[in-house]
């Protein structure tokens, strides 16, 4: 990652832990479209670079079998992190019900696999 070290900490389906988030989430109220989900990705991010990075969630998209989805929720929008310090970010995207390959991309051709666990059909 530009700057520093990303990890992905979770991809938490939101139908199964109850999280609400801390502020207004409008488009979160309806449901999600016929054979998707929606998960909450918690990225981690850890300055390596003495200049620090910025966390822009405009930055991150999910892709995979020839589609590009666009956050529903984010938090923060954007952050400048000192050298030295993390972010934990926390995004929302939906994605399809059946298991296929997704990746988290972001700036500079960064990309992070999601894995497969958080689908709930094969």
């Amino acid at each position: 990652m530009p700057g520093g070290l990303a990890r992905i900490s979770a991809v938490i389906p939101l139908e199964t832990d109850g999280w609400v988030p801390p502020r207004s989430a409008d488009r979160l109220a309806d449901p999600a479209e016929p054979g998707a989900h929606r998960v909450r990705i918690l990225l981690e991010l850890t300055t390596a670079d003495a200049a620090g990075l910025t966390f822009d969630a405009a930055d991150y998209s999910l892709s995979g079998v020839g589609s590009r989805a666009t956050a529903f929720w984010v938090d923060p929008g954007r952050q400048d992190t000192p050298a030295g310090t993390s972010v934990l970010a926390t995004l929302v995207f939906e994605i399809p019900n059946r298991a296929i390959t997704l990746v988290l991309d972001g700036p500079q051709g960064a990309r992070l696999s999601l894995g497969t666990a958080h689908h709930t059909e094969p």
